[in-house]
């Protein structure tokens, strides 16, 4: 059985009218299908979106964060279709993955921590698929994105001054020592 399937604009508008017949008999049920719909994307209001989430998670100024290309995961039911063949959801709770960078493989994250709640709809998609569950998004993003790793580059601290290349730091003065040895001689007095 396969994790996914591809579907176009026709196939999901197919789906809808299903769903919506199906909901009218048992909606409890149909919720139990846990389906969901994959999209890959590089709209930039849903990288903005993206990269404030992965930013705040992070605990990283935003200008830090560049993502180029991102898999959202969109619960669906006819309603959810039905908004996503017109003018769109809001992207609030839903997941969404990322090529990480150095090695990290494909990062999941939520739009929960992005304050920024883009709308998507089905034209901001490259690639579409109908899913069981939100598992395989990960899976989804390696085979059908551009697998372009993130850049996250989080701002140097620097805990001494910078010197130039061949000069040796300056010395840092030992206060540390000499308060203890205060502590130490008041202590022992």
């Amino acid at each position: 059985m396969p994790r996914y399937i591809e579907i176009d604009e026709e196939r999901l508008s197919k789906l809808h009218d299903g769903l919506e017949l199906m909901e009218m008999l048992d909606r409890e049920t149909m919720r139990s299908l846990d389906l969901h719909i994959y999209g890959v994307t590089n709209n930039p209001q849903i990288l903005d979106a993206a990269r404030e989430a992965i930013a705040e998670s992070e605990e990283l100024a935003e200008e830090d964060v560049q993502v180029a290309e991102v898999a959202v995961a969109i619960p669906i039911s006819a309603d959810t279709i039905y908004a996503l063949l017109g003018s769109g959801i809001r992207l609030s709770r839903e997941d969404f993955t990322y090529m990480g960078a150095g090695g990290e493989g494909v990062r999941t994250m939520s739009f929960t921590f992005a304050h920024y709640k883009a709308t998507v709809n089905i034209g901001y998609f490259s690639k579409v698929a109908l899913a069981s569950s939100e598992s395989w998004l990960d899976d989804f993003l390696r085979k059908e994105g551009t697998n372009k790793p993130a850049q996250v580059t989080p701002a140097v601290h620097r805990t001494q001054e910078a010197t130039q290349p061949g000069v040796p730091p300056p010395a840092i003065p030992k206060q540390t020592s000499e308060k203890l040895s205060r502590f130490l001689d008041a202590f022992l007095n």
